[in-house]
C-alpha cells in the first residue's frame, strides 16, 4: 500500500501532462492533418526557395502579388503585426512566405523588395508560370486575371485571388487556415502552440 501511495503523485503528474484537453485552433484546423504540398520557386537574387528547406519553422504562407491594391498589403501588414507580437526567440522560428500569383510581373527581386518593406525576414517567392497552377491546386487557391479599365488604374489587369493564410507546422504539415485579416493574437496563439510541439 505504501508503494502505491509513494508513486501516486508521480502518476497524477504524468496523467495531467498527457490527459489535458486537446488544443483548439483559432484558425480553421485541418482534420485530418495534411502534408503541405510542394512549394519550390525563386527568391530575390535568384536564390532557390523550397518550403522543405525551412525545417523546424512554423510557416505562414499566403498567395498574392505586388500590384495588389488592397488585400495583399493588408495581409502583409497583418503578418508583420503577428511577427511583432512574437518574442524575438520565436520570430526566428517562424517564416512568413508570400507566393506570387502574378509570375509575369512579379520578378523575384520585385517580390523581395515588396515583402522587405513589411519585414526583411519575410520571403517573397516567384513560382514559374508552368508550375504555379499545380501549386495553386495543391493549396486550393483561386487566382484569375481581371481586366481593368485604363481610366481606373494604370495596371493592365488585377488578379482576383484567395485571401487566406495557411499555417504549416515544423514538420511541413498543413495545420490551420486563417482569413487574411484574422486577429494577429489568434494567429500568434496557434503559432506558439505549434512551436511547442
Amino acid at each position: 500500500m505504501r508503494k502505491v501511495l509513494a508513486i501516486l503523485p508521480a502518476l497524477l503528474v504524468l496523467l495531467a501532462a498527457c490527459g489535458g484537453p486537446p488544443y483548439e485552433f483559432h484558425g480553421t484546423a485541418y482534420d485530418p492533418v495534411q502534408a503541405a504540398p510542394e512549394l519550390v520557386g525563386v527568391q530575390a537574387g535568384d536564390v532557390p526557395f523550397n518550403l522543405r528547406d525551412l525545417p523546424q519553422k512554423v510557416k505562414l504562407v499566403f498567395f498574392g502579388y505586388t500590384f495588389c491594391p488592397d488585400v495583399c498589403p493588408l495581409t502583409l501588414a497583418n503578418m508583420a503585426a503577428v511577427y511583432d507580437l512574437l518574442p524575438a526567440v520565436e520570430q526566428k522560428n517562424v517564416a512568413v512566405v508570400l507566393v506570387s500569383v502574378d509570375p509575369e510581373r512579379d520578378t523575384p527581386d520585385r517580390l523581395g523588395e515588396y515583402v522587405a518593406a513589411f519585414d526583411p525576414a519575410f520571403y517573397g517567392v516567384h513560382v514559374p508560370a508552368d508550375k504555379l497552377e499545380q501549386v495553386k491546386q495543391g493549396y486550393g487557391v483561386y487566382a484569375e486575371k481581371s481586366q481593368v479599365d485604363s481610366n481606373q488604374s494604370a495596371a493592365e489587369y488585377l488578379i482576383d485571388h484567395t485571401a487566406a493564410v495557411y499555417v504549416i507546422d515544423k514538420h511541413d504539415n498543413l495545420r490551420a487556415v486563417f482569413a487574411n485579416d484574422a486577429p494577429p493574437a489568434d494567429i500568434v496563439a496557434d503559432v506558439e502552440h505549434l512551436l511547442k510541439q
